[in-house]
């Protein structure tokens, strides 16, 4: 493992060769928002310690934070990713990927988010997988767009989930999912199919905002 005890900025840089921080402890800030991970990134199994900055970041090809953990606030805000790994990572504090693109496959089975969680306004292009998620504070899908199928099996929602507004191309997976403080999809749009799967969806979401 390698360890980082100072401020690291590669704020605002091209990398044009895979980059890899896998297995890094970082225990100050880290800033790398503006960045172009043209051939790849990869966190996995990195510690951060401080506040983390990928803002309005580019990750071309594959983005691998699997394992990675997070003891402060992560911004994400306005990022773009490719294929995106977050599978089995942990979130202490509030993560933000607000105004997100997610341009092909997002994994994120077995994440853990013990803060806040914000995905509002984002464009989910590919399939993304939300399975066996852990959101103990108010998890934020609101205006999002999922263009591509989506699931939220076994995933639990201690705090309240916001899906207001949001666009399901395909019928979403929300097999056993438990929602324990409520969840809104007040004003969402879904597929129209008359299936028994859309219908009930249609059941859960009048339960879910009832």
């Amino acid at each position: 493992m390698q360890v980082v005890k100072k401020t690291f900025d590669w704020a605002g840089r091209i990398l044009d060769e895979p980059t890899s921080f896998a297995g890094f402890e970082f225990h100050d800030e880290v800033y790398f928002n503006g960045s172009m991970f043209r051939q790849g990134a990869d966190f996995t199994g990195a510690i951060f310690h401080q506040k983390v900055w990928f803002e309005a970041c580019r990750f071309s090809r594959k983005a691998d934070f699997s394992n990675a953990v997070f003891y402060e606030t992560v911004e994400f805000r306005d990022a773009s990713f490719d294929d995106l790994t977050i599978k089995e990572a942990t979130f202490y504090k509030d993560v933000w990927f607000r105004g997100g693109k997610f341009n092909a496959i997002t994994d994120l089975r077995k994440a853990l988010f013990h803060a806040e969680a914000g995905f509002g306004q984002s464009v989910f292009a590919g399939c993304a997988d939300f399975s066996l998620c852990l959101f103990e504070g108010n998890a934020g899908f609101d205006h999002a767009d999922f263009v591509d199928e989506v699931c939220f099996d076994n995933a639990v929602f201690i705090g309240k989930a916001w899906f207001e507004h949001a666009k399901f191309n395909s019928v979403p997976s929300f097999d056993r999912a438990r929602f324990e403080s409520g969840a809104t999809f007040e004003g969402a749009a879904f597929p129209e199919d008359t299936s028994p799967v859309a219908a009930q969806l249609s059941e859960l979401a009048a339960r879910l905002t009832g």
